[in-house]
């Protein structure tokens, strides 16, 4: 319902828009039409990753909370209980969330039922669709498995989890600032007509009979396209670069080894996760086919190959950040250091700080192409102001 009530609300706010430049009824129909399919997607977009942001947060509080009932002495399945408990009770930004409240009460029904907690874990990574918590779950099942401590593999879970976590903020905040921008900038020429409009409608008349339509017309184009520009440097959705998916594939191996499985199966099993995860879309693109690669290996090893010849194929693979988790991994597994998981960790926490600072030179350059728009824009209020002067003449 509240979905309706916006996409209502912005077809009339783009029939409004549309009435400051046309009067004639195809002409103003037709624009309403074109900033309706042009703010939809970003309004959409908007929506979505505030919700994601909002429930990354939560999630922190929630593995902090959980972490703190382990070094208490709790088990993990009673310390999941009781945060279920706590959180479908307290009204807060879980209960309203519906996907979240569902998921956790699935959840405790489960551990009700005296289902495994890997098992009660799983089905709640799926509900919250959080890929770190997709990740926890595959190490928990790894630990079951191989008859680890569950509560201490949970701890070192979220510890790497929250950086992760903290990672992809910085990543969201970069974005909901360029998001704002961006909105400031492309509603600036709107903003400025409807001014004109209330200001002076006397003289702004004469843009609705003769060759005023034409030009204002040629106005509401130029305005048009600066905003699709600003959009599109602005306000598009990138898609995770390749230094933070290895980065969160290094760390989910790491986890994977701290659980007791040796370094193939380790590389088996975060790379299921990733598939699980449902990654290979139109990012692979973007990331030079990362995502093919480590299930290229892991499809290898699955039907026997051994690893170090794995690794020797793939070592001259696609990109930098690749051929370094290549050569850290045949180094290590020759000599059969008992460091691995914890330089893995490191060799993480660095690829997020690169990706981080990649993404601010990218947003640098950007800048530059900015000037294109703001020049269109420029020529489209100028125009705006000085044409019913001339067609007064």
């Amino acid at each position: 319902m509240r979905l309706l009530l916006m996409k209502a609300g912005l077809a009339l706010a783009a029939l409004a828009a549309a009435a400051l430049y046309f009067r004639i009824k195809p002409l103003l129909l037709a624009a309403a039409v074109l900033v309706y399919r042009l703010t939809l997607p970003l309004l959409m977009s908007q929506r979505k990753s505030r919700q994601g942001r909002r429930l990354r947060k939560e999630a922190v509080l929630w593995l902090e909370e959980l972490t703190l009932g382990l070094k208490a002495g709790k088990a993990l399945a009673a310390a999941t209980r009781d945060l279920a408990h706590r959180i479908l009770a307290s009204p807060g930004k879980a209960t309203e969330n519906g996907q979240a409240a569902a998921a956790w009460r699935q959840c405790l029904s489960l551990l009700e039922l005296n289902y495994p907690v890997d098992l009660a874990y799983k089905e709640l990574a799926l509900g919250l669709d959080i890929g770190e918590f997709r990740a926890l779950a595959a190490v928990l099942a790894s630990a079951v498995k191989t008859g680890a401590s569950l509560s201490q593999v949970f701890i070192q879970c979220t510890a790497a989890i929250r950086e992760q976590l903290a990672g992809w903020e910085v990543l969201e905040a970069r974005l909901a600032a360029r998001r704002l921008e961006g909105c400031l900038l492309a509603a600036a020429p709107a903003v400025y007509t409807a001014f004109l409009r209330l200001a002076a409608p006397a003289y702004m008349e004469s843009l609705y009979r003769g060759l005023g339509p034409v030009i204002t017309a040629v106005v509401f184009g130029l305005q048009m396209f600066g905003s699709f520009l600003f959009f599109h440097l602005l306000l598009q959705e990138e898609d995770p670069a390749a230094e933070l998916m290895l980065a969160d594939f290094q760390e989910e191996m790491a986890l994977q080894l701290s659980a007791g499985l040796s370094l193939p199966e380790a590389w088996q099993q975060a790379a299921g996760s990733r598939r699980s995860a449902a990654l290979l879309t139109e990012a692979e693109r973007t990331t030079g086919g990362v995502d093919s690669l480590l299930l290229a290996v892991a499809g290898q090893l699955a039907v026997g190959v051994p690893f170090a010849a794995v690794l020797e194929r793939m070592r001259f693979g696609e990109g930098a950040e690749f051929c370094r988790l290549i050569e850290l991994l045949l180094q290590n597994y020759g000599l059969g250091s008992s460091s691995l998981a914890a330089m893995l960790r490191l060799e993480a926490k660095e690829s997020r700080q690169r990706c981080l600072l990649s993404q601010k030179a990218r947003d640098s350059r950007r800048e530059t192409w900015l000037l294109f728009p703001m020049i269109l824009l420029l020529v489209s209020s100028l125009l705006l102001t000085a044409a019913p002067a001339l067609l007064s003449l």
